[in-house]
Parts: structure tokens; C-alpha cells; sequence
């Protein structure tokens, strides 16, 4: 079984705990809404890292499994509310709760996941701790949508939008924000299991940064496979679709373009609507440029900070599967 089946089947173990807790005073006619985020897939590689956590830690991951259920719960939360503020209609391959559902009871199913993240907490070990991770996470995640929301460069009316839209994005300001959007989360992740396993600090340390670090490679590598991804399912081009520029590729491309071609990639993502010639004018303009290799290299970079964290854990099966993790993240296809 290779790391990512491995990885699936390890983060599914959560699924019945959340499942449980969703239903938990939900009305039967709503149940299936509050539920449908969690049942339409996903790697689940948060709750694996959670439970991997506390294995590497030398306790039985199942001390983690309520850690690990809160963990995805945060994502799945996450995704809901990401999919209403994008009025998204596909995740996964199947309709979103709010193209499923409509917009009204996708936003109660957010809110009841944010009200049983409560309820998960109160019954994890060390629940001050969890909570108090659980709300960093959350926060830091909603001040990571906003920057990233804040870097599109159009699409979005409204006075807000118009004020504190970013015209320049730098590489300091990208990871600012990728590190509350993404990274924080999986540094959660792997926090929350060291804790569960009452793991001394050193090793709540080690963990923290390997999450941390795999974190932030995770979202340049989504980064890279969201332009140059053609075999993730998604629309070559995406971002540039989407008018981003808080993207790794975008971001060095026009450090490197000249003044008349950086103009133009500008122009492109500025545009209301981006058109398929657009479109390939922009990926031309990315490819002459080496945003590609320094956006790989860069992630490659963050992948073996984050493996070099792990230094201080003992030998184990655990401690094997988040180094072969690692290495999943810096070169999945998809």
C-alpha cells in the first residue's frame, strides 16, 4: 500500500467519530445536510497527521482519535464556508453542500460543524489546550481567506474590496497568508496529537515545525498543480481564472518578468473575465519566465526543513509514515 492509500485509510478512522457528533441533537431531516461535507471524500491527511503524530510519540494513536475528529471537522468547516464565499458548486467531483443544498442550509450546516467543534473539544483529553488550538486554527484560517480574497485582482465588487484590495503581493506577504490559510491548520494537526499522547515539549516542538513547514510546501504545491496541473482534474490555469495573485508561480514570474510583459500578466488577471486566448497568453508569459523550477524547488526547500524536524523522535513505523508524508506532499499530481 503506497503513503497515500496508507494515509486515507489511517485519517478515515475519524469518520465515524464525526459522523457521531454531527448527528448529535440534529434534527432527522437535517442530519444528512450537517453530514454531507464529511461523505463526499477527501485525503483526510490532517486527521492521519494527528493520529501519526501521536503515534511517533510513543502513545496509542487512538488517545488521538477525538484530536484528530476536531482537526477535520476545522477543514471540513472550512471548506463549506469557502465554497459559499466562492460560490462553489464542485468539490471532489460532486456537488458542494451549497449547489446541493442551497446557500441557507449550507450556512446552518457551517455553523452546527463550528457548534459540535465545541462539543468535541469539551471531551478531548486536555481540553483548555484543544480549545485553545481549535480557536487559533479558526481564526487564523478566516485571516488567511481574507488575504487571499484580498489578492484576486477581480471579480469581487463592493466598497471593501476596492479599499484594501492588494495590488502588490511579495513573497513576505504570500507567506503570511499561506501560513494562516493552510499551514497553521496542519501544524494543529500535529500539535494536537503530540498533546494527546502527552508528549514533552521538545517533541510538541519537533511535531509543530514539521506540520508548519509541510504546511506551507502543501499550499505551494497546490499553487504549482493549480497552474501547471494537468493531471489534477482541474482547468490548466486556474488561478489565473480566478484573478489571483497569491500564488507562488504568479508571484516570481513577475519578479522576472520585464516591465512591458509583467504589465501585461497584470492586465490578464485584472480583467473581469479571463478568456481562453488570455489565458494562454499568461501561461506563456509563466513559462518564459523559471517560476516553475523555483516554485518546485522552493516547496523541495520547505519539505526537507520539515523532515529535518523530525530529528529529535525516535526510530518508528510512525515516524517513517510522516517523512514518507512529506515526501507525498512535495510531489503528489494531484
Amino acid at each position: 500500500m503506497d503513503i497515500a492509500d496508507r494515509l486515507m485509510t489511517l485519517g478515515h478512522e475519524v469518520d465515524s467519530v464525526m459522523e457521531r457528533y454531527l448527528e448529535r441533537d440534529a434534527h432527522r431531516d437535517f442530519a444528512p445536510v450537517a453530514k454531507y461535507q464529511i461523505g463526499v471524500g477527501g485525503k483526510r491527511v490532517r486527521s492521519a497527521l494527528t493520529l501519526l503524530s501521536c503515534e511517533a510519540s510513543g502513545a496509542e494513536r487512538s488517545r488521538a482519535l477525538l484530536p484528530a475528529a476536531m482537526i477535520e471537522l476545522i477543514h471540513n468547516y472550512s471548506l463549506i464556508m469557502d465554497d459559499i464565499i466562492d460560490r462553489g458548486e464542485v468539490r471532489r467531483g460532486k456537488p458542494t453542500v451549497l449547489a446541493k443544498y442551497g446557500e441557507t442550509m449550507a450556512l446552518l450546516a457551517g455553523m452546527h460543524h463550528r457548534e459540535v467543534l465545541d462539543e468535541v473539544v469539551n471531551d478531548c483529553s486536555h481540553p483548555d489546550e484543544m480549545r485553545a488550538l481549535l480557536i487559533d486554527a479558526v481564526k487564523k484560517t478566516i485571516e488567511g481567506e481574507r488575504l487571499d480574497i484580498l489578492f484576486e485582482q477581480s471579480g469581487r465588487e463592493g466598497s471593501y474590496f476596492t479599499k484594501h484590495r492588494s495590488k502588490n503581493v511579495s513573497i513576505e506577504s504570500y507567506f503570511d497568508m499561506i501560513g494562516k490559510k493552510t499551514a497553521t491548520l496542519i501544524r494543529a494537526a500535529c500539535l494536537a496529537g503530540a498533546l494527546a499522547a502527552d508528549a514533552p515539549q521538545i517533541l510538541q516542538e519537533s511535531l509543530a515545525g514539521y506540520g508548519w513547514k509541510v504546511g506551507l510546501a502543501f499550499q505551494v504545491v497546490d499553487d504549482y498543480l493549480d497552474i501547471f496541473g494537468e493531471k489534477t482534474g482541474k482547468q490548466r490555469g486556474k488561478d489565473i481564472i480566478e484573478h489571483k495573485l497569491g500564488n507562488a508561480v504568479i508571484i516570481f514570474a513577475l519578479k522576472a518578468l520585464d516591465r512591458e510583459a509583467r504589465n501585461h500578466l497584470l492586465s490578464i488577471l485584472r480583467t473581469e473575465k479571463v478568456s481562453t486566448s488570455l489565458l494562454k497568453s499568461a501561461l506563456k508569459l509563466l513559462e518564459g519566465t523559471r517560476a516553475r523550477q523555483m516554485t518546485y524547488e522552493l516547496a523541495q526547500k520547505l519539505i526537507a526543513e520539515g523532515k529535518r524536524s523530525l530529528e529529535n523522535l525516535q526510530e518508528s513505523d510512525a515516524k517513517t509514515s510522516l517523512l514518507d508524508l512529506a515526501d507525498f506532499v512535495g510531489n503528489r499530481l494531484y
